[in-house]
């Protein structure tokens, strides 16, 4: 079943005014986005792109190179300059950086960029939460609960430690050759029990932001006229044009599919960001959506575990620097 509400006499201009309002709130108008220098990591930035044109923001392109002892390739009985490997990738991950910025700045995207050392989702984890930073994006395939039960990747990494919202792209749905991505024109919101209310006010910074609609599609579990009520009263005080759709036994299927009928369109999903053997094990809704979305999601912890690990990467950041 499909509610349809109707909104209120604001302008379109204001209600965009508004919503890019409560974006800045969450700092939605500075992203982070980390890449590798492989052209894979660079399918996130049309979406970023996006991003700072809606809220007049910008984005800061990252780049972490891996710790080197001092004595890594040296021969026996010669001596090495340690900093020689390091200097050399600082210039090489430099001009890199400073090209990916030329080629944003004629389609109006205001960007800069940052190097550091270190082991790279603990670096982006750190940057993130202490620069604040509203959003993590990255162009990454998800891997498989059997595949990451052996080998983690970068978003299995940020995922256990991130405590912003992270902006996923599969780089194999999206391209940089060819047409440009397609602006979303629907925000989807799967709304599980106790996982989906700190989605809500980015589902509704971005749909106003870019002038969006909003479908919720209710887990059969969390639904209750009392719910309905609520999300809809929340997206309407907004201006938002909002729909609820009824969720299957296949829930997650059906957020796929939904995404699929509307091109463009970004999935938003709260998560409790299991990790370790527990998400191996049993997975979650907003972990399945990410391993099978055909198009960007934004997953955002919960606040308690968000606090949680900017208190831990506060505390490791100044750690590191009495260390120095």
């Amino acid at each position: 079943m499909t509610q349809q509400i109707d909104l209120n006499s604001r302008t379109q201009g204001e209600i965009r005014r508004l919503a890019v309002g409560r974006g800045n709130s969450l700092n939605l108008d500075r992203v982070l986005v980390p890449l590798n220098g492989y052209r894979r990591s660079e399918q996130v930035l049309p979406f970023v792109s996006m991003l700072a044109d809606w809220f007049a923001g910008e984005i800061t392109l990252f780049h972490s190179l891996p710790p080197t002892h001092p004595a890594r390739g040296a021969r026996p009985g010669q001596v090495q300059y340690p900093d020689a490997p390091h200097d050399r990738g600082t210039t090489l991950a430099a001009a890199y950086l400073e090209e990916v910025v030329s080629r944003l700045g004629p389609h109006g995207v205001k960007s800069r960029w940052g190097i550091a050392t270190g082991n790279a989702p603990e670096m982006i984890t750190s940057r993130s939460a202490t620069s604040s930073f509203g959003m993590v994006a990255i162009a990454t395939t998800a891997r498989s609960r059997a595949h990451r039960f052996f080998a983690h990747g970068l978003l299995d990494n940020l995922w256990r430690t991130t405590s912003v919202p992270l902006l996923i792209v599969n780089p194999h749905h999206a391209t940089l050759n060819g047409a440009p991505p397609l602006a979303p024109k629907t925000i989807i919101v799967p709304c599980t029990r106790g996982s989906s209310d700190y989605a809500l006010p980015i589902a509704s910074a971005l749909a106003g932001a870019s002038r969006s609609k909003v479908k919720i599609v209710l887990e059969r579990s969390a639904s209750s006229g009392t719910v309905e009520d609520e999300l809809i009263n929340m997206f309407t005080s907004d201006d938002i044009d909002v729909q609820i759709q009824q969720g299957s036994n296949n829930f997650v299927k059906q957020v796929i599919e939904l995404q699929s009928e509307h091109p463009g369109s970004w999935i938003v999903s709260g998560s409790m960001m299991r990790s370790g053997l527990r998400r191996t094990l049993f997975g979650s809704v907003s972990d399945s959506i990410a391993r099978q979305a055909i198009g960007p999601i934004v997953v955002s912890p919960d606040p308690k575990l968000t606090r949680q690990r900017k208190r831990a990467a506060h505390q490791a950041t100044r750690e590191m620097a009495t260390s120095l």
